[in-house]
């Protein structure tokens, strides 16, 4: 046993009572900067670099902890372009049938993938969830957890998100990606600044809690480029990415609007558009910098003409315009517009029994 000190005899009871008072006092009102210290950042702080889970040309998108958004207008492609992205995130190795320059970080631990949908018919919903699955090769996948909850009271959707979070936690040891399409849903009015930036930071929160990325979707006004409402411009100042899907004719594109962690210019336009023998979306190259409308649609059209016709097959007109339209899920009268402007750019002929096929001498396709 350790010899104990001798006290010190100068120290009295007194000078005890008055140091213990001392340090009462400076609990009960500590100084300030105290209080706040545990959130100061300093040239000692000990802060891990993000981990980067989505990347497009090795350029930094989504890391762990933050928000990205994606916008765009109905109907442009943001849910197919999650769609990818939510396939790259359950795959273990991250091969998966994708986009060119687009990867996901392997989720090799198989953490929690999470998908929370407020927009689509359970049916249509689905039908998405299959092809995500088709497009990771995988079967089936009991981390995949996607919710259809659009018939479900607003003011559950936050909840109801967290509980699904904090179980997930537990059943997969963590989270790879949480999906939300589409934020606006979890809210009443857009236009309302309040709403929105309680929203925004229950997400944030959420991301830094679990240790995860969160994908938000949001629509775009109609016939701009700008975000809807409050709620848009209160994602697009607190996430580290927004992307924009943007189309013309069939073909849809990503367009870089706003990154923190990378340099638009290295961010390419990839396009894609979707293929009705996958059932999902493929990519169909880069958009040049330089390219208009018109050459966007041409390419568009040559794209759906060797879909049609490609091979030796020649079809009657009839059969051509129906499969034109199980080609491309547009109407009867679309599908008669692209078939004329096959024609008119000669990207197909007639032959003598007056069925159509592929012009092979043709410089367009």
């Amino acid at each position: 046993m350790k010899d104990v000190p001798p006290l010190n005899p100068k120290i009295t009871l007194k000078d005890i009572q008055e140091d213990a008072m001392r340090h009462l006092y400076k609990l009960r009102n500590p100084n300030m900067l105290d209080v706040y210290e545990v959130h100061r950042i300093s040239e000692h702080s000990q802060i891990a670099e993000p981990v980067p889970v989505i990347t497009i040309n090795d350029e930094i998108i989504s890391t762990e902890g933050n928000l990205t958004t994606i916008s765009g207008a109905s109907k442009s492609g943001k849910s197919a372009f999650t769609s990818i992205l939510m396939a790259g995130a359950i795959s273990p190795d991250g091969l998966i049938d994708g986009l060119e320059f687009v990867n996901v970080q392997p989720n090799i631990h198989k953490k929690a993938v999470i998908h929370m949908d407020t927009e689509q018919a359970k049916h249509k919903h689905l039908k998405n969830i299959m092809s995500v699955l088709r497009r990771a090769n995988m079967s089936g996948c009991d981390y995949l957890l996607s919710y259809n909850i659009r018939q479900l009271e607003i003011a559950t959707y936050a909840q109801m998100t967290s509980d699904i979070c904090e179980g997930a936690l537990q059943q997969f040891g963590g989270i790879h990606l949480l999906v939300i399409d589409g934020i606006a849903d979890f809210i009443k009015d857009v236009n309302d600044a309040e709403q929105s930036m309680v929203i925004v930071k229950f997400f944030e929160e959420l991301a830094v809690k679990y240790h995860m990325p969160i994908i938000v979707i949001v629509h775009t006004n109609p016939g701009t480029d700008k975000e809807r409402g409050h709620l848009g411009s209160q994602c697009q100042r607190k996430c580290e990415s927004l992307l924009m899907v943007k189309t013309e004719g069939n073909i849809s594109f990503i367009e870089p609007k706003l990154l923190r962690m990378a340099g638009k210019a290295n961010i390419p336009a990839i396009q894609f558009m979707y293929d009705k023998d996958k059932g999902y979306h493929v990519g169909c190259g880069i958009r040049s910098v330089s390219e208009d409308k018109n050459e966007t649609r041409l390419n568009s059209i040559k794209i759906i003409c060797q879909q049609v016709f490609g091979g030796q097959t020649s079809l009657t007109y009839h059969d051509a315009i129906f499969k034109i339209m199980d080609q491309t899920q547009k109407s009867k009268s679309t599908s008669k517009n692209l078939f004329t402007d096959m024609k008119d750019y000669k990207m197909i002929i007639q032959d003598v029994d007056k069925r159509w096929r592929i012009n092979n001498e043709s410089n367009v396709v």
